[in-house]
């Protein structure tokens, strides 16, 4: 009989081990729960009104740099460092208007301080070129 991750599973609880098993599922939830919000004009006034980090990360799924930055954010964004932090997304497809007030192309990082813009960046892929854009959030001025 093979042994099935679902049959081992249950192997587990039947001997008392699955305790265990939810403790280490336990540590994954937080990072499950931070998203990237869609972006909306109502949520990102809300978000900087606040006076604490907001970033605003402008999009399109058929992009490579957006879609590389996405991963790094998604990776970022629950860190202890940043979880106090709104994260929007624009669509570049869908949200035009929003696009051309920004004045950005596509795959561009905003971060906010409140209502005032720290810093951008277009097309880096890296995680320290997102770092860096994030920080700007943190620093005091």
């Amino acid at each position: 009989m093979t042994l099935t991750r679902r049959r081992f599973a249950l192997g587990l609880g039947a001997i008392g081990l699955a305790p265990l098993g939810l403790s280490l599922a336990a540590p994954l939830s937080p990072a499950a729960a931070a998203a990237i919000q869609p972006y909306s004009a109502d949520a990102f006034a809300k978000a900087t009104k606040g006076g604490g980090p907001v970033f605003v990360h402008v999009y399109a799924p058929w992009c490579l740099q957006c879609r590389a930055q996405e991963v790094i954010l998604n990776r970022l964004m629950v860190e202890p460092k940043f979880t106090d932090a709104a994260f929007f997304r624009v669509s570049y497809d869908n949200q035009k208007e929003v696009v051309e007030a920004l004045n950005v192309p596509r795959s561009t990082l905003i971060a906010y301080r409140g209502p005032r813009e720290t810093g951008r960046m277009s097309w880096g892929v890296t995680e320290d070129s997102v770092v860096k854009v994030l920080d700007t959030a943190y620093a005091r001025t």
